[in-house]
C-alpha cells in the first residue's frame, strides 16, 4: 500500500480493466457452453421424468445469475476506466493553470 493519500498509477488501471474485460469474454461463453452440456445431459445421458425438467430450470436459474454477476465485473471496469481518465483530465487542468499563472 503506498504511503500517503493518492496514488494513481495509469497503466496498473488499465492493465487490471483488461484483465476484468477478458476474464468476461472467456467466462461468459463458457457458461453457455456449460448451460448446453447440461441440457444435453438432462434429455440424453440422465433422464429423469420429473427431475430432469427441474435441475435443467434450475441451471438455467444459476447461468443467468453468474452471467449478470459477469456484467458487474463489466461495469467495475469501466468505473476504473473512468476514474482513470478523470484524474488525468484533472491532473492536466490543474497542471495547465499552474502553468498559465
Amino acid at each position: 500500500m503506498p504511503a500517503g493519500n493518492v496514488n494513481i498509477n495509469y497503466s496498473e488501471i488499465v492493465r487490471v480493466s483488461g484483465v476484468m474485460k477478458q476474464a468476461v469474454e472467456n467466462i461468459v461463453p463458457m457458461l453457455q457452453s456449460t448451460k448446453t452440456s447440461v441440457e444435453g445431459l438432462m434429455d440424453n445421458g440422465l433422464f429423469m421424468e420429473q427431475s430432469s425438467p427441474a435441475i435443467k430450470a434450475s441451471y438455467e436459474k444459476l447461468t443467468v445469475s453468474l452471467t449478470q454477476a459477469m456484467s458487474g465485473i463489466t461495469v467495475f471496469s469501466t468505473q476504473f476506466e473512468e476514474i482513470r481518465k478523470q484524474v488525468e483530465a484533472l491532473d492536466a487542468a490543474v497542471a495547465k493553470n499552474v502553468g498559465g499563472s
